[in-house]
Formats: C-alpha cells, sequence, structure tokens
C-alpha cells in the first residue's frame, strides 16, 4: 500500500476523526484514568526497618477530587492535550484504512502535531527540572510549594537546554552530519531529560514493584495491598508484573545491539525468505526492527507460512521490544503515578527523582496535586510522542506521507520530518529509555534484594483508627498535653511524655507511635521550636490521615507563619476552617506579616473584631510603632494573658527598667492569688538581677530548681548561672523539650534552625543578630530610641541591635520575649515579631482597625 497524501483543505470526512479522538479522551478521562488511580498509596518510615504504607485514594470518587484539584491543571491540560492528538493520528489511520478518506486532513494533522508536539516539550522541561533543581525544604518539613520564581526558573532551565540542543544541531551541521540525522539526533536530546526521568524512576522502583505485582498476581496480599486481591486485580498485576519481568531482558537486548550497532551497521543481514515476504520492508538498521533479538524473531517466524498468523505476531513482538520501558506510561499511566507516589525509590533502589517528602504526600492534599501533576506533564507528552512516532513509522513508515504525497507541506514540515530521521528518532528514544531503565535497574540490584528484610505495614491505618475509638479507656482519660503547657505544668507533660515513650507492647505499637508524634508535636510547637514541630505534624497528619487533625494543620500553618515562609503558608491556611477562632487569628497573622500580598477576608474580621486575645496583639503592633515597653491594657490571668505579661516583662528590660517589670508582675500575682506559676518566677529572678539583687534572684533560682528541675525555662535559668559559675548544672534532660543552648551541642550554628521566633543568648555572628532582628524586632530596644532607628532601617534594623547590644542581650531574655501571640487547641504559641513589619501597608489595609 503507498503512503496517503496530504489533503488541504475541509471535508466531512475531516469532522469524523475529530468527533472520535474527542469522544474517546473524554470516554478515557471521566471512566478509565479515575478508576485506575483508585488505591494510591504511598509508605514512609516508622522505625528501623519498618514502613507503613497508606491509602490516599480509596474511591473513584477521590480520584476525581485529586484530578480537579487547582494543583493538576496544567498537568490534565498536557495528558489531554497529548492524547487527542495521538487519537487524532489514529483514528486519520483508520479513517484512511478503512478507505473512508483517501489521505490526511491538514487541519487535522497540524491539530495533532501541536497538541503532541506541544506537551512533550512541557514533559521535557518539567523532567529536567525536576532533575537539576534541588527541592525546597531539605532541612525541615515544607510543602515545596512552586512560587512564580520556581516555575520561572523551570522555563529557564528548560530554553537553556533548547539553546544547548541548537548549538549541537549547529556543530552536527558544521561537522556534515546529514540533515535527516542532524534532526534525529537534536530532537533525541530534545527529550533525553524525560526518558532520564523515565528510566531512573522505572530502574529504582522496579524491585518493588515486581515483588508487590507477583504476590497480587497470585491472588496474595502483597507488601502494599494488604487485601485478597479481586480477579480484575489480578489480571493487571498479572499483565503488569509480565512487562516487569521482560523489561530488564528487552533494555539488554537494546544494549547489545547497539553495541552491534556501533561496531558494524550492517553485520546483521536477512535472508532471503525474509526478503521475499510481501508484508517485509528493509529497514535502514536492524535497531528498527526491536535489535538483534528482533531480527532474530523475525527470521523465526518467517517460517509460518500463513502471513494472517505471522504478521500480527511478529507486528505485536516488535512492537513491544520498541517500546517496553515506555508501554506503562500510555497504557498504564496509573501505574507510573503508583510509583511516584508510592516513593519507595530509597529502599527499593538508587537513583530515583524524589518529589516530595513522604508524609507530606500523605498529609497534603497541595503535594498530592504536585505529583499527579509531575506525573502528567513529565511523561504523557514523551509517552504519547513515542506512540505517535511508533504508528508513523512503523513497517517501514508506509503511512508517512513524503515528497509530492505532501502537498503544500512537501518544502516545510516534510522536508525536516522526513521518513530516515523520523524512524531513527523512533528508536532512539525507544533506546534511551530502555538504557536509562537499565542503568538504574543494574545500580539498585544490591539494594532492591534487602527489601524482603523491611516490613511494610499496610493495615497499620485500619488498625489504628480502630484503637483509636477505644484510646481513652487504653490509656485512661488524661488531660491533653497543650492544656499542661497552658497552665505551665512543663514537669508533669514531661513524665507523661516518658510514659508514651515507653511504649505499651506491640499490640499497641500503631496507636501509641501517634500519641507520642502528637504530644512531641505540641510540646515542640509550645516551646517555640517551630521546626521541629511542623515536623512532628506532618508525621502525625501523616498517620492518621491527612484529612484529620485539626490541630496538627494550625500547627503546621503557625509554623510557616514563624519560619516566615508565606508562600508555604498561603495553601495551608486554605486548609484551615473558616468558622474556627484559632484559624481567624493565624489569617490575621499572615495578613500582619505579608500585607501587600495577603488580604484578611470579612468573615475573619468579625470572628476576631471581640477577641480580647487580638486586641492585645494589635495593641503590641501599636506600641512597636512607638516604643512603649508595656501595655495599658488589663493584663488577664489567662494562659494568652501570661504570655502577654512575660513579654512586656521583657521589653522592660530592655529599657532598663527592672524594677517596674517586677512591680507589675507582684501586682499581677497578688491580684489572681497565684501560687505555682514557675515561668513567672524565672521572670521574677531575671528581674531581681537585672537590678542588682543578685543574691537574691540566685536563690530564687536555686528553689526553682528544687522544685521544677524538668521545666525547660527553669533549666535554661539554671544552665546561665552555672555557666557564670553560680550554680551547679542540672542532670541532663532524657528528652529533646529543652533550649538547644542547655543540649550541650554546638548550639550556635543550631539555634537559627531549631529556635526561629527566640533571639539568642549571645551573638558572636552577624547571621544570629540578623535573626534576632527577624524573629522579634523588639530586641532592637534599649530605652533611648533605638527601636524606632532600627524600624526605619527596614531589614537592616539588625544592625541597630549589633550597636546597642554589642555583648548580647539580657541574660535568658529569650525566654519571655514573646511577639505576637496565637492559640492552638487552648495552648498560646509565640509566631514571634519580625521587625522589617510593612507598618505603612498594615495601617492602610486596616489591619489594625478591627
Amino acid at each position: 500500500m503507498s503512503a496517503p497524501t496530504i489533503i488541504n483543505g475541509f471535508s466531512w470526512a475531516a469532522v469524523v476523526p475529530f468527533l472520535l479522538a474527542a469522544a474517546t479522551a473524554w470516554l478515557f478521562w471521566t471512566r478509565v484514568v479515575p478508576r485506575q488511580l483508585r488505591g494510591l498509596q504511598v509508605a514512609f518510615q516508622t522505625g528501623e526497618k519498618r514502613y507503613e504504607v497508606h491509602q490516599i485514594t480509596r474511591t473513584t470518587q477521590d480520584a476525581r477530587e485529586l484530578l480537579s484539584s487547582k494543583g493538576t491543571v496544567f498537568g490534565v491540560a498536557s495528558y489531554i492535550l497529548a492524547l487527542v492528538g495521538a487519537l487524532l493520528l489514529f483514528f486519520e489511520f483508520i479513517m484512511i484504512r478503512m478507505e473512508y478518506s483517501e489521505g490526511f486532513h491538514t487541519p487535522s494533522l497540524s491539530i495533532a502535531l501541536i497538541f503532541i508536539a506541544f506537551p512533550a516539550l512541557i514533559s521535557s522541561g518539567t523532567s529536567l527540572g525536576a532533575q537539576v533543581i534541588k527541592p525546597i525544604g531539605q532541612d525541615r518539613a515544607s510543602l515545596q510549594e512552586s512560587s512564580i520564581w520556581r516555575s520561572y526558573t523551570y522555563v529557564l532551565l528548560a530554553v537553556l537546554w533548547l539553546a544547548v540542543v541548537f548549538a549541537i544541531y549547529l556543530l552536527l551541521d558544521v561537522a556534515g552530519v546529514p540533515a535527516s540525522r542532524r534532526f534525529s539526533i537534536a530532537a533525541f536530546a530534545v527529550f533525553a531529560p524525560s526518558i532520564l526521568a523515565y528510566g531512573r524512576i522505572l530502574g529504582s522502583s522496579w524491585q518493588a514493584l515486581r515483588q508487590s505485582s507477583r504476590q497480587i498476581a497470585k491472588g496474595e496480599p502483597s507488601p502494599f495491598h494488604n487485601h485478597v486481591p479481586s480477579a480484575k486485580q489480578q489480571a493487571i498485576a498479572q499483565i503488569v508484573n509480565f512487562n516487569l519481568v521482560a523489561m530488564p531482558y528487552v533494555a539488554l537486548n537494546t544494549l547489545v545491539s547497539l553495541l552491534f550497532l556501533l561496531y558494524d551497521p550492517t553485520i546483521l543481514a536477512h535472508s532471503d525468505r525474509v526478503l521475499e515476504l510481501p508484508e517485509y520492508r528493509e529497514q535502514t538498521t536492524f535497531m528498527e526492527e526491536g535489535g538483534i533479538l528482533g531480527f532474530m524473531l523475525i527470521e523465526l517466524f518467517s517460517y509460518i507460512p500463513q502471513s494472517g498468523i505471522r504478521v500480527p505476531i511478529v507486528s505485536f513482538i516488535l512492537l513491544f521490544l520498541l517500546l517496553n520501558v515506555a508501554l506503562i506510561g500510555f497504557l498504564f499511566v496509573y501505574e507510573v503515578a503508583r510509583i511516584l507516589f508510592l516513593d519507595v525509590q530509597d529502599v527499593s533502589g538508587k537513583g530515583g527523582i524524589k518529589l516530595a517528602d513522604s508524609r507530606l504526600l500523605r498529609a497534603e492534599p497541595t503535594q498530592q496535586a504536585k505529583v499527579l501533576n509531575f506525573c502528567f506533564t513529565g511523561f504523557a507528552g514523551q509517552s504519547m510522542l513515542l506512540l505517535a512516532l511508533a504508528m508513523i513509522t512503523f513497517w517501514d513508515s508506509s503511512f508517512l506521507p513524503q515528497g509530492a504525497e505532501c502537498g503544500d507541506w512537501e518544502n516545510t514540515v516534510c522536508s525536516v520530518m522526513e521518513k530516515d530521521s523520523l524512524e531513527e528518532l523512533t528508536w532512539m528514544l525507544a533506546s534511551g529509555g530502555q538504557i536509562a531503565f537499565l542503568a538504574i535497574w543494574v545500580k539498585s540490584r544490591r539494594i532492591g534484594l534487602k527489601l524482603e528484610d523491611i516490613t511494610f505495614d499496610a493495615a497499620v491505618g485500619e488498625n489504628r483508627a480502630r484503637l483509636s475509638e477505644m484510646s481513652d479507656l487504653i490509656y485512661l482519660k488524661q488531660k491533653p498535653f497543650t492544656e499542661l503547657v497552658s497552665k505551665d505544668q512543663w514537669s508533669q507533660a514531661l513524665i507523661r511524655l516518658d510514659k508514651i515513650t515507653e511504649g505499651h507492647g506491640e499490640q499497641l505499637e500503631g496507636l501509641n507511635l501517634a500519641r507520642k508524634t502528637d504530644a512531641m508535636m505540641e510540646l515542640y510547637a509550645g516551646l517555640g521550636r517551630w521546626n521541629e514541630a511542623e515536623q512532628e505534624a506532618v508525621s502525625l497528619l501523616a498517620l492518621r490521615g491527612g484529612r484529620e487533625a485539626q490541630v496538627a494543620r494550625l500547627i503546621l500553618t503557625a509554623a510557616s507563619l514563624a519560619q516566615r515562609d508565606y508562600a508555604e503558608a498561603k495553601p495551608r491556611l486554605d486548609l484551615l476552617n473558616a468558622d474556627d477562632i484559632e484559624s481567624a487569628r493565624l489569617q490575621w497573622a499572615a495578613s500582619l506579616f505579608n500585607p501587600k500580598y495577603r488580604k484578611l477576608s470579612p468573615e475573619f474580621k468579625a470572628l476576631i473584631s471581640i477577641d480580647s486575645l487580638m486586641k492585645r496583639n494589635i495593641d503590641l503592633v501599636q506600641r512597636f510603632k512607638t516604643g512603649t515597653p508595656h501595655s495599658d491594657l488589663k493584663y488577664l490571668d489567662t494562659p494568652a494573658g501570661r504570655l502577654f505579661l512575660l513579654g512586656d516583662l521583657a521589653r522592660l528590660r530592655l529599657a532598663g527598667m527592672p524594677d517596674k517589670g517586677l512591680n507589675l508582675i507582684e501586682a499581677f500575682i497578688k491580684e489572681y492569688n497565684i501560687t505555682d506559676w514557675p515561668h513567672g518566677d524565672v521572670v521574677r529572678s531575671l528581674l531581681h538581677m537585672d537590678a542588682g539583687r543578685i543574691n537574691t534572684g540566685i536563690t530564687m533560682a536555686e528553689k526553682l530548681a528544687a522544685e521544677h528541675p524538668r521545666h525547660p525555662h527553669v533549666r535554661n535559668l539554671i544552665g546561665e548561672l552555672a555557666r557564670g559559675g553560680y550554680l551547679d548544672m542540672l542532670p541532663s534532660e532524657p528528652t529533646p523539650i529543652e533550649w538547644l543552648n542547655d543540649s550541650g551541642l554546638d548550639w550556635l550554628d543550631g539555634w537559627v534552625r531549631k529556635h526561629v521566633v527566640a533571639p539568642p543568648p549571645t551573638f558572636g555572628k552577624k547571621p544570629l543578630i540578623r535573626h534576632t532582628w527577624n524573629s522579634n524586632g523588639w530586641a532592637a530596644m534599649n530605652g533611648s530610641g533605638s527601636l524606632e532607628e532600627a524600624i526605619r532601617k527596614k531589614s537592616n534594623g539588625w544592625k541597630v541591635i549589633q550597636k546597642v547590644w554589642p555583648n548580647g542581650l539580657p541574660i535568658c531574655l529569650h525566654v519571655h520575649l514573646f511577639g505576637i501571640i496565637v492559640t492552638v487547641s487552648g495552648m498560646p504559641v509565640d509566631l514571634g515579631f519580625p521587625g522589617n513589619l510593612d507598618l505603612k501597608t498594615i495601617e492602610k489595609k486596616g489591619h489594625l482597625e478591627i
């Protein structure tokens, strides 16, 4: 059969492929893809050689919600475009083959080429960025949210890569390489990043997928599927398992074939029996026939006399050899998603691509959308391109118009997309993916073979949910940690933490892990160690499910604000309840810290308009402009009210008025008849020492050490006095709930990471002074107008701190210099007070007029 022509203009026959492609794509997208994305799972480590496996999408509706989320829009559009483009070509082929059309229609062909080429370029750029650009959040949990600048970086990287490819093309031209080969080499280089990424992901995850699919195919539960599979699941697993088994052999065949090709392209020649077959078309190289293995199979099957049997068998096998590694991409795109979501390359192999922290992937819908978006943008275009090329070039490009058959395209498109160049590009793309897979697969074998030593628990989520309903009976109903911290009962909280850490037997291990994580999260937040609090909150959401644990979501949002990571805070704020006062306070804090880009909605203004805590936060901001150290508002005996008082006492210490501060706290204690307040007594001791009554302060500190030896603020006071030679050090704290300078570690380098809203005890390094200004700008005050000077300097306000406090801030100021106070489950937490607040924009937006 001769190649069809390209028909200019429009005819009714051209409408049919459009309708069929649109209908097929719609059915595939609405029916097939959501069904195949059910059961997406993620695995994350919870102990040595122990991983928990949790489901992300249990139902088709879950999959549809994930597909319709904001973060997948670009990937969905890319996938649908590529799918429609490939289907347009396919139905044009069918129309020609069934003799309903005399050739390709220009509109259909133009749109198909654009729909395939554009997603393929996007695929290359996305894959390149994922492999080159370092993910955000290596030192702490992070949503790794893509900012506009990060998107620009991806685009710039793609443009630079295209420039490099163009330079290669010019060098090949100078070297006298034929035009057809220049095109195929350059096109291969353009799409090489997505090919490499695909090989890396499949190669590093092969062992885990093979183990799982093999057991499911047998009808047994797998490490990632804790139920007996259905017949349909077994059938799919059998297909995937067969393909996985064949992948290394096919890739090895490609490698050996390439070596033979490099040695002598004419080393293999078909027998006369094959050449005489009516369906055979002589190829430029044996790589177009599936390499050495394909060459041998063609010779073998040439002995079959019946063409009706011989041709389908040969065609199927050659397509399989050519597209084996890419087969999962366009027939089982959901399997690629499963690999990316499961994220087991760290234990299954080496050389994979890590897109997101596994716990974040379990906990955060935005991360789930991001990974699925990468699945579609990173591979759909490349896979559909390879599929389209295979359709066009299979069996000597008999469906590819050339020369006069191209019509008006003869001297434009057809002069570039020649038969030889497209055939060469097809086998180069297929071979590249297989070689990339083989390299990573070999590298990963040693690690993957140890999978049997690792426990993957896919039932732990169900067991934990069942036990959680009885947790109050199992552990006896106790005060929440948030209540203990609110009442300054740190010693009792740490004793409780010790008991949880001890464990309650193997049966309760899953529930106990969640309780410990919950406790650590709340205690870290209460101490202002937001990076660790964030890590624990992410772990808790991963353990209990991303749709639960509102307290964890509040802490995640507060952590982002405390870290001044406003891009990360944005999606977290969107997940908070809209009718909750604690959420409203965080919304206000976000608007305060980032006023140019964050508005406060009227519903949140209404919620906080009569809130006494917010009244004091607003008062604090107004006093910052004038450098007024203490408030004229009445101090309240509430957990948050006590922190506001202690924060003002820190400001009075900075202003050189310790006696006034002592009078304030003594009057407060007397008015409310307070008898047990360790944190307040620590500050009283500090005020006495600031006023020159050293012995009185030390005596109070000794009493506190005897009564509350595990209280973190007491320990910090004793530690400072011990380092000054006044007292002995307390025994080490068995838990990590302490100030970093009491841990015995090198706290100077770690302070900025651990205590993001607290100024350091001493300076010594400029980064610590900058951190002080960013964590709490009140530190620039010394009672003589220095704060106003620092405010005028904006981001350079830290230089004023360096000038007025050259030897460091007053002793232990960090234990009670608080800024903006919000609450989490009733527990007051400190967000600090960034010194470079945009006060003009804050006033203009009316954030202080609530």
